[in-house]
C-alpha cells in the first residue's frame, strides 16, 4: 500500500465518520431522541451536526469529486439517521432508569 492509498483511505473513513456523528448530533437534538444523555444536547447538537456534516462532505467532495461526494455523504448520513432510532429502540434507554 502506497502513502496515497493509505491517505485516501484515511479520507473516506474520516469521511465516513463524520457523515456518522452528524446523524448523531442531529438525532439527539431531536424531540423523539430516546437516549436522556444525548438529548440534553439541545440546539448545540444541531451546530455541531451541521459542522459535522459540512467536514464529512468536504473530506468526501476532496477524494471523489463534487456529485460522488455529496451522494456518498447523504448516503452515510441517511444509513446512520435511519439506524439510529432502532439502535436506541433496541438498547431501550428509559427501561435502565425505571430500575
Amino acid at each position: 500500500m502506497t502513502g496515497t492509498d493509505f491517505a485516501a483511505a484515511l479520507y473516506c473513513v474520516l469521511g465516513g465518520i463524520a457523515s456518522a456523528f452528524s446523524a448523531l448530533a442531529f438525532y439527539a437534538a431531536s424531540p423523539p431522541c430516546r437516549w436522556p444523555r444525548l438529548r440534553r444536547a439541545g440546539r448545540l447538537g444541531r451546530h455541531i451536526g451541521l459542522v459535522a456534516f459540512a467536514t464529512g462532505l468536504w473530506l468526501w467532495m476532496g477524494q471523489l469529486g463534487l456529485a460522488a461526494g455529496l451522494c456518498v455523504t447523504l448516503a452515510g448520513w441517511m444509513l446512520a439517521a435511519m439506524a439510529l432510532p432502532y439502535l436506541a429502540a433496541w438498547t431501550r434507554p428509559y427501561a435502565a432508569e425505571r430500575g
